[in-house]
């Protein structure tokens, strides 16, 4: 998966919201969601995550707030 399947991963999204360049808060975040919208799905363990637009704009939507 890659950007011309409309994914971004937590590093390109924690770039845009000017945040750490690694991504750690993202993927802190994906493991453990604290905003009630239930966990992620549709990832493996030991692999890249790549967030769909719809996760994206929930991640986008919790940072944003804080």
């Amino acid at each position: 998966m890659d950007a011309s399947d409309g994914t971004i991963t937590p590093v390109e999204l924690s770039r845009e919201l000017g945040m750490d360049r690694k991504g750690k808060q993202i993927r802190g975040f994906l493991r453990n969601p604290t905003d009630g919208g239930g966990p992620f799905e549709g990832h493996e363990i030991g692999t890249e995550w790549h967030l769909t637009p719809e996760q994206a704009e929930r991640i986008r939507k919790h940072f944003r707030r804080g």
